[in-house]
């Protein structure tokens, strides 16, 4: 059974070259379940709207208000290679370092080659696998919603 989606919604600020500028709600993210986890809350910082850059669904313009939906499964995979696997590369060059060599500077230097090596193969997976990072969609919402567009203008 897959995990239902991560979804926030938002109004279209406007349509270019392919992308949509997406104002994103962020009045609930003090009251939500997730609290100071949420990714969209943080970069909220206060402010009533947070921009996002995303690939345009076909119909979308200016305006509309949508609903920007991940699938949690994989951005728990992202997680776990932008996290978790150069933690693990930095604990196990740090390790080898020390097995090898038996100094501090031979475990920190171990500790910063498993670090960049994790990045380097992370990014080497994201080219070559490149349905491995989430895809957000933007799917219009029927309907009004609690929020009114006002909230969403954002001046740049």
């Amino acid at each position: 059974m897959s995990a239902a989606p991560i979804e926030h919604r938002g109004v279209v600020q406007r349509v270019e070259g392919g992308l949509a500028i997406v104002a994103m709600e962020t009045a609930g993210c003090a009251s939500c379940g997730q609290g100071g986890s949420c990714g969209i809350g943080k970069m909220a910082a206060g402010r009533p709207a947070t921009l996002l850059t995303l690939p345009a669904t076909p119909g979308i313009r200016a305006g509309d208000l949508v609903s920007v939906t991940l699938p949690a499964g994989r951005l728990s995979l992202s997680a776990l290679l932008g996290y978790l696997f150069p933690a693990f590369a930095m604990l196990l060059g740090a390790w080898l370092g020390t097995a090898l060599a038996g100094s501090d500077s031979a475990t920190a230097i171990g500790a910063m080659l498993g670090f960049v090596a994790a990045l380097a193969i992370t990014r080497l997976l994201v080219a070559l696998l490149p349905g491995l990072l989430p895809a957000p969609r933007l799917i219009p919402v029927a309907g009004h919603s609690p929020v009114s567009q006002q909230e969403f203008h954002h001046e740049h």
